[in-house]
């Protein structure tokens, strides 16, 4: 499994340059069309991903790939035996690729309401998540916003894990999405889904993100 990170402002006349040659006809339009600058950012972003990635886990050339690149949604590699899953949250596109089903999710580090966690969350994924906070229970559900700088990290990991088994899980139902639970076992989290593996799971404090990267096997 491979996975990278890219800011889309990163992007720059010399990535352009290197890059667009290896698009095809089709795609070269599609960028032309674009009415939004951020938009032909994201899409342009989400190639240089895919195949820099796909170059790694496959020893092949970028531009060998024949790839459909589709953030937040199904990525299709057509002439490798290769998954890809491509995320977008804010100026961040992640790409994860593997030669089993893979998921990868990102998510900022923000405060949230207990609410949110109410709509995302099982019970003992909210208990975790709350584990390392200063304010009892009975505090933590009448709050507005949680700030606690470790909740709130906790919170963006746990949403990410969730985020990227839905995506390696390929049911395209986002109403499932608390039926897999995570929990900590000591330094270990834990999936329910026992053909889950999770690959990746951290905190980059440079770019205030959390990321996790989930595959499942291909049977």
């Amino acid at each position: 499994m491979i996975h990278k990170l890219m800011n889309i402002n990163e992007l720059n006349d010399e990535l352009i340059g290197h890059y667009f040659p290896m698009l095809t006809e089709a795609k070269q339009k599609k960028i032309a069309s674009l009415q939004n600058i951020e938009d032909r950012k994201i899409f342009f972003c989400c190639e240089i991903l895919a195949r820099k990635c796909l170059s790694e886990l496959c020893d092949a050339p970028e531009f060998s790939f024949d790839i459909l690149c589709n953030p937040n949604s199904k990525s299709i590699v057509g002439n490798y035996n290769a998954e890809v899953s491509i995320v977008k949250c804010d100026e961040f596109v992640a790409c994860a690729v593997s030669n089993n089903y893979v998921g990868i999710g990102i998510q900022k580090i923000k405060s949230f309401s207990f609410r949110d966690a109410q709509n995302l969350f099982s019970d003992s994924e909210i208990r975790a998540i709350f584990s390392d906070s200063v304010y009892s229970f009975s505090d933590i559900v009448n709050f507005q916003e949680c700030k606690e700088i470790s909740v709130m990290q906790k919170y963006a990991l746990f949403s990410t894990l969730k985020e990227a088994h839905f995506f390696a899980s390929g049911r395209g139902i986002r109403s499932e999405i608390k039926n897999t639970v995570f929990n900590f076992n000591g330094r270990e989290i834990l999936c329910s889904d026992e053909n889950a593996k999770i690959t990746d799971s951290y905190i980059d404090s440079s770019k205030n993100l959390a990321v996790s990267v989930i595959e499942r096997c291909k049977k």
